[in-house]
């Protein structure tokens, strides 16, 4: 009897150090490898690419975030629109290092590395909220209706109120309200030209109308110059010098366009893509309802990689060899 209970206790205890405290860490990401990695959303995961395009990594969430943002090259900081906080990764040890308290409503996060500042944006306060690369609070500001897409140029940091009929440009340091311009509601992704000194804006469209065009805006004058007829739903934006590459989520188009805005190509790729990246020598399109990502060299699909369900968000790392 006595041994029987002993070896009860021995289970127990080697049950308990696999299953009974969670997942201490992630798999490791080697601290000199660049990759591409998908976030993905209905089957919370991130998929690790490596340069030779093969998957080498795969972390199964145990939350469900919803995006995810580099802070500098070693950290990953993934959020969630229903979670209390943001977890920040090293993806070296796959371990959380610390966490941040946003409460639930968070739309997107981006990582300013001249400035070392992280931005939060929260839909369900309104507000964005800047942070050191530590987590510490810098500052907070109230803003429109649903901030969402957010880009920093210079000293200024652009918000797209995704609800709402305008664009809110503030300090990059302070949070200060430095500007508002007026664009369409539901206006989503953008890009800025630094050459031209040019906001790309694009967007889902409102109600029964979809969105075909992006606005095209003055970063200076803060209006809108002219726009760029991309339907239909033009959403993800990359640039590689004088090339703007977007995805149209409506029509599952891919659209290579010059700096002056005329369409050098257009094809359909994906089903349902959300995001475009660019990787080593690819433009990398995430079909979100195929599971699959798309790796272009010189407007052909090169190759094919199977990720987890709903492939939403593209996260980029290259390092130099």
């Amino acid at each position: 009897m006595e041994l029987r209970k002993r070896i009860t206790v021995i289970i127990l205890f080697v049950l308990l150090l696999l299953f009974g405290c969670g997942k201490d860490a992630y798999p490791a990401i080697p601290a000199d490898s660049s990759f591409i990695a998908a976030v993905n959303i209905q089957q919370p995961s991130v998929t690790f690419v490596n340069k030779e395009l093969k998957i080498f990594a795969t972390w199964q969430l145990e939350k469900a975030y919803t995006g995810a943002t580099l802070i500098g090259q070693q950290y990953l900081l993934l959020y969630g629109n229903q979670l209390e906080s943001a977890d920040v990764y090293n993806l070296s040890t796959g371990k959380v290092v610390y966490s941040i308290a946003t409460g639930v409503g968070v739309t997107n996060a981006i990582y300013a590395p001249n400035k070392k500042i992280l931005y939060i944006s929260n839909g369900k306060t309104n507000r964005v909220t800047a942070y050191t690369n530590q987590g510490e609070q810098i500052a907070e500001q109230k803003v429109g209706n649903y901030p969402m897409s957010m880009v920093t140029h210079g000293q200024n940091l652009y918000v797209v109120n995704y609800k709402d009929t305008k664009l809110s440009v503030l300090d990059a340091e302070s949070l200060e309200v430095k500007d508002k311009w007026q664009i369409p509601k539901s206006s989503h992704g953008m890009i800025i030209l630094e050459k031209r000194k040019e906001l790309w804006l694009g967007g889902h469209g409102a109600g029964m109308k979809p969105n075909t065009s992006v606005d095209i805006f003055d970063i200076n004058k803060g209006q809108k110059d002219r726009e760029l007829s991309l339907p239909m739903m033009p959403i993800g934006f990359a640039i590689d010098d004088d090339r703007i590459y977007v995805v149209s989520h409506g029509q599952s188009q891919l659209y290579e366009v010059n700096d002056e805005g005329h369409v050098l190509s257009a094809q359909e790729i994906g089903a349902n893509p959300f995001a475009v990246q660019l990787f080593e020598q690819y433009v990398v399109v995430a079909g979100y309802d195929d599971q699959t990502l798309y790796f272009m060299k010189n407007n052909e699909v090169t190759k094919k990689v199977k990720v987890d369900k709903g492939p939403f968000q593209l996260i980029v790392r290259e390092m130099s060899e």
